[in-house]
């Protein structure tokens, strides 16, 4: 069992300038009040505050008691909703009971963070993290129906096989992909258009191999760069012994 001034860090005697989080008083260190102390800073801080707070004095704790995580929350856990208790318990005519129910709202809202960390379910039944469980199953499986959904329909045009390419002409086969981006028609339309060169390359290495490999994506974007004027280092040219064919309008042969 730790021991109640292992739980927290105090400020060093006569430091007038301690980090935010370290407690007690600057001459005077009784740390038998330690839990007072811990929960006076609570009163001080913003809620965005908390979890720094808590994992500040975790660390320090840690270094005494390695391993004893639960020890320490259940510390913290009981010393808040003691405290708030007792405040609750408090005359309601007294004059010091508004400040003691702003302070057992404080440690309320504390509570409330102390429940994202509760790994050992001290705040909620098992039944009602149970429950939340079945309801996070739920959700999940109609996420995994809905993505089930959409894969089926994003692989509906997956080929059961690829159109190969000859062994070692994979240039003279992007001759003529890139020589049908310059095709048009009759009526001086262009036969085919994309703003970008995405779906060539795309298209290329999805459904073609080249002999018996597959043609990565990456192969494949080198040979069409997005300016053709400007084309990366990683850039491959067609040279011209792979210049095999030549795409022609009929009657202009």
């Amino acid at each position: 069992m730790p021991l109640p001034t292992t739980y927290f860090r105090f400020r060093s005697r006569f430091n007038f300038s301690p980090h935010r989080f370290e407690i007690g008083n600057p001459i005077i260190q009784n740390k038998a009040l330690a839990d007072n102390f811990f929960l006076k800073k609570i009163y001080e801080l913003d809620s965005d505050e908390y979890k720094d707070y808590y994992d500040f004095h975790f660390r320090y704790f840690q270094q005494k008691e390695v391993g004893e995580e639960e020890a320490f929350f259940n510390h913290v856990t009981g010393i808040v909703t003691d405290r708030m208790h007792h405040y609750r318990k408090q005359n309601p005519f007294s004059s010091a009971y508004p400040e003691r129910m702003a302070s057992a709202k404080k440690l309320e809202a504390f509570l409330t963070f102390l429940k994202t960390v509760d790994r050992w379910h001290r705040l909620e039944p098992i039944e009602s993290v149970v429950a939340e469980k079945e309801r996070e199953i739920d959700r999940l499986n109609e996420r995994i129906s809905v993505l089930e959904t959409q894969l089926k329909e994003a692989t509906k045009y997956d080929p059961g096989e690829k159109v190969v390419i000859s062994k070692s002409h994979l240039p003279v086969f992007i001759s003529l992909m890139l020589d049908l981006q310059e095709l048009t028609l009759p009526n001086s339309n262009k036969l085919t258009r994309s703003q970008t060169q995405a779906p060539w390359y795309k298209m290329i290495a999805r459904y073609f191999m080249h002999g018996d490999k597959p043609i990565s994506i990456d192969t494949a974007r080198n040979y069409f760069p997005a300016q053709k004027d400007d084309p990366p280092a990683k850039f491959i040219g067609i040279p011209d012994k792979d210049k095999l064919f030549t795409i022609v309008p009929t009657g202009k042969a």
